[in-house]
């Protein structure tokens, strides 16, 4: 009989299919999570005003469902390039498995420096954004709208965008309970800018956590190609597709 693969491939074999699982279940988080911001009506009577916006910042906040289960689409279609390779030992899946993640990854080391060198101004589209929506919805007096706010102010503690001035002129208006009894409170475009800095080391955690998750699928997929690369005509792969 043939001898098998050594038992450090066959652990990375092993381990790369366990990394894919996780991508299975972060691409179905994911999906989800877009799911249930299109179906709640808090959320997509927001998004939908934001979506209405002639600028081209309300136009991508509005699409931001999409774009999350568009992302939970791709990362399935990751995983599956690294479980059919693995499982079938094609090193033609796993290298391409490998580049997409080597191009995901530059991809995201790009995206996070641009949102750190231009954060400022991030954060000044955002307020101006999520100002216009509010002031749009006074306006025409969206009561679906107004209500998602007024659940944002008593959630968050806040008032208003920037603070209470922002419903100056609306005097017929109804105001959420918090922002009726805290005239002084912060903006709630502050505290959700609050809440996502409090929370920062955990975002950062998370998203060092996926990056080191794609490198070590990186790693694993190319060990595992070249190792079936070199595999002598006497060793046996284990798997449902085996090379003769």
């Amino acid at each position: 009989m043939g001898r098998e693969l050594s038992c450090g491939v066959e652990f990375m074999r092993g381990v790369l299919l366990f990394f894919n699982v996780l991508f299975v279940i972060v691409g179905l988080a994911l999906i989800g999570l877009g799911v249930y911001i299109k179906v709640d009506d808090n959320f997509a009577s927001i998004l939908s005003e934001l979506a209405n916006e002639s600028s081209f910042q309300g136009q991508s906040l509005g699409f931001l469902a999409f774009v999350m289960i568009g992302g939970g689409v791709f990362t399935l279609l990751i995983a599956l390039f690294g479980c059919m390779g693995a499982l079938w030992n094609n090193r033609c899946l796993l290298y391409m498995y490998a580049l997409v993640l080597a191009l995901l990854m530059i991809l995201e080391l790009v995206a996070f420096i641009m949102a750190f060198v231009y954060k400022s101004n991030l954060t000044k589209v955002y307020k101006e954004t999520l100002s216009t929506a509010l002031q749009t919805a006074l306006k025409a007096d969206d009561e679906k709208v107004l209500t998602s706010f007024r659940k944002l102010e008593d959630s968050m503690h806040c008032c208003g965008v920037y603070n209470i001035s922002d419903y100056d002129g609306y005097s017929n208006i109804t105001k959420s309970d918090y922002c009726t009894k805290n005239k002084d409170s912060q903006g709630c475009s502050d505290a959700i800018i609050g809440f996502l800095n409090k929370h920062l080391p955990i975002i950062g955690g998370s998203l060092g956590g996926v990056l080191l998750l794609e490198l070590l699928g990186l790693i694993g997929a190319i060990v595992l190609a070249k190792a079936l690369k070199n595999k002598p005509d006497n060793i046996v792969v284990r798997g449902p597709t085996r090379y003769k």
